[in-house]
């Protein structure tokens, strides 16, 4: 393997980590509420 090869191996490896990171993220329970509450944001009419 040539460096390049190396470094490309590894940034395919970050890659998949950080989107399976946000993929778990995403679809937790635990953050539901939060996603919920700002899925129309846009929308809102309130000055905060």
């Amino acid at each position: 393997m040539t460096l390049v090869d190396k470094i490309g191996a590894a940034t395919a490896v970050v890659v998949f980590v950080l989107l399976a990171g946000a993929y778990f993220y995403a679809y937790r329970p635990k953050n539901k509420q939060q996603f919920e509450d700002l899925r129309n944001f846009v929308n809102d009419d309130d000055e905060r």
